[in-house]
C-alpha cells in the first residue's frame, strides 16, 4: 500500500514495520509496511491512499477508506492462513 501527497506529488511506501516515510514536503507520512497502515499529515484531503489492487481513496473519505482498509486487512489474513502447515 502507498500514499500520494497531492501537494508535492510524491508517492511513498513503507517497506516494513516501524519504517516511517515522509513525502518530500513533509505534509504526510506512512508507516507499517505490509503489517498495518498508519498514515498522517497536515490535511487528509491532500492524501491519496493507493491500495495494492490500484484502488485510490482520499484519506478524508473516511467511509470508503475504512471499507477498503477492512477488505485489505481481510485479504492479508487470508494470505497468512494459506501458508503450508509444518508437520
Amino acid at each position: 500500500m502507498k500514499i500520494k501527497c497531492l501537494i508535492c506529488g510524491d508517492s511513498i511506501e513503507s517497506k516494513s514495520v516501524h519504517n516511517l516515510v515522509s513525502c518530500k514536503c513533509e505534509s504526510c507520512h506512512i508507516d507499517g509496511g505490509n503489517e498495518y497502515l498508519r498514515f498522517g499529515g497536515k490535511d487528509f484531503s491532500k492524501i491519496l491512499i493507493i491500495f495494492d489492487d490500484g484502488t485510490e481513496v482520499l484519506a478524508s473519505d473516511e467511509e470508503n477508506y475504512r471499507r477498503k482498509y477492512e477488505e485489505w486487512e481481510n485479504d492479508e489474513y487470508k494470505n497468512l492462513s494459506n501458508f503450508p502447515k509444518k508437520r
